[in-house]
């Protein structure tokens, strides 16, 4: 099987910021089999055809240091440990190289070679991570893909941003959104009678609310309607991670496999804050913002989103 084969039976992992999409591809990238790209689409943009079926070859086939070895990286069955000793050796030298003073946007756009021996090709799974991104275009033309979109609490998907934003964690958001969420959030939000002026007015976790139900709501309307899609609960994942991992490998078509159980261990009973981490105490990052978001902000966010026809995905809606 090519790599262009495997790319038709990709499995995508698709969600807004911050709300567990790189935990989720991290739980996917665990597994032996899956060939992992993350978010290449910064990488390699959309083509100008949209062809559902080249563009996810495409990005398949996008090997930056970035796009290629995310960390954590796990051992694969297509990948001998000679050829992965040199592999890791080549991103570490690439990522010491791109910390030299005008070294990076070059170290950027060099490829990472895969190193995959040719007949582990025919168990290989291709795993996209794509933030901010509709896939149902991909799900109606290539029926074989799998597609995992996570959907968090918007009180803690707004928490995590407000705190992201203190810590001027983000380069490209003036005032909460960022310019391309802005823009779609403002008319979402006019759409269903918010005037320009009224969403200006918003305290800043009701403009995130309205953030979170454009992206949200607009992808799911049209994603459900597919068989190859499955909605995950964040939350959910974090109160039962091996149950809910085992259910959605089933529905990806990939075994279980003693990797995934070992890195879903370490990932959700770790004591560590990392903004961008992937390693957590699951249970407490799920509910932290009911301790640490004020009641006035909890509510300014579900009056907003109480009419969202989502609410019936959210684990645990009440709130504090």
């Amino acid at each position: 099987m090519s790599l262009e084969e495997a790319a038709a039976g990709a499995i995508l992992i698709v969600g807004a910021p911050r709300s567990g999409t790189t935990w989720l591809a991290k739980i996917v990238d665990s597994h032996p089999d899956v060939l992992y790209r993350h978010e290449p689409d910064e990488a390699v943009p959309s083509l100008p055809d949209s062809d559902p079926a080249r563009q996810i070859v495409a990005w398949a086939k996008a090997r930056t240091l970035r796009t290629a070895v995310k960390r954590p990286t796990f051992p694969k069955s297509f990948i001998t440990p000679p050829r992965a000793m040199i592999r890791a050796g080549l991103a570490h030298v690439l990522g010491g190289v791109a910390r030299l003073p005008g070294a990076a946007a070059h170290v950027a756009r060099l490829p990472v070679p895969d190193l995959v021996v040719r007949e582990g090709l025919a168990r290989l799974r291709v795993a996209l991570k794509l933030v901010n991104w509709n896939s149902a275009a991909i799900a109606r033309a290539l029926p074989r893909t799998r597609h995992l979109f996570i959907l968090r609490h918007p009180c803690g998907q707004a928490a995590s941003i407000m705190r992201g934003l203190a810590q001027q964690r983000f380069h490209d958001i003036a005032d909460g959104l960022a310019p391309s969420d802005a823009a779609r959030t403002k008319a979402y939000a006019e759409r269903h009678g918010v005037s320009a002026r009224a969403f200006a007015e918003l305290p800043l976790p009701a403009r995130l609310a309205w953030n979170w139900r454009a992206f949200n709501e607009t992808a799911l309307a049209s994603l459900e309607t597919q068989e190859n899609v499955r909605v995950v609960s964040y939350e959910a994942l974090c109160a039962e991670p091996v149950r809910v991992t085992r259910s959605l490998f089933e529905f990806a078509g990939l075994s279980w496999d003693g990797q995934t159980e070992a890195f879903l261990a370490s990932s959700t009973q770790t004591r560590d804050d990392a903004y961008f981490g992937v390693m957590r105490h699951s249970a407490d990052a799920a509910s932290q913002w009911r301790r640490k978001m004020s009641p006035e902000d909890q509510r300014a966010v579900l009056d907003v989103v109480s009419a969202s026809p989502l609410t019936v995905h959210l684990h645990d809606w009440a709130p504090a």
